[in-house]
């Protein structure tokens, strides 16, 4: 026969269990979201290069230096002058929908979302 202490330990373990496992589903979705839109740059050939519904928390290294940059996405970003998005090459935030240009100072990487 169970006594209240036990049932309530199985209650308080099941909800434990399926609290984590909806933490990490949740959490593992969240982090693979796309934003809707179209990521772009044009680099100092004036070639222009895109990336469709770019994924949030992603690094997205541009092939050179880019003169400008569009966000038209749904998704704020941040643009970095170092090639791999580090915390230490931070440049510019880019919101959504909007575009800057750039002279001296040029990013080398995206990143949206996170």
């Amino acid at each position: 026969m169970d006594t209240p202490r036990r049932t309530g330990r199985r209650i308080a373990r099941a909800a434990a269990a399926t609290g984590a496992a909806f933490a990490l589903v949740t959490g593992l979705s969240a982090q693979a979201q796309a934003a809707n839109g179209t990521l772009s740059f044009r680099d100092a050939s004036g070639i222009d290069h895109a990336r469709d519904n770019p994924t949030n928390g992603v690094c997205y290294s541009f092939t050179a230096e880019a003169v400008s940059v569009a966000n038209l996405t749904d998704t704020d970003g941040r643009l970095f002058t170092g090639s791999l998005c580090e915390e230490n090459t931070f440049l510019i935030p880019i919101h959504a929908g909007s575009s800057l240009v750039f002279g001296a100072t040029k990013p080398r990487s995206a990143k949206l979302g996170a």
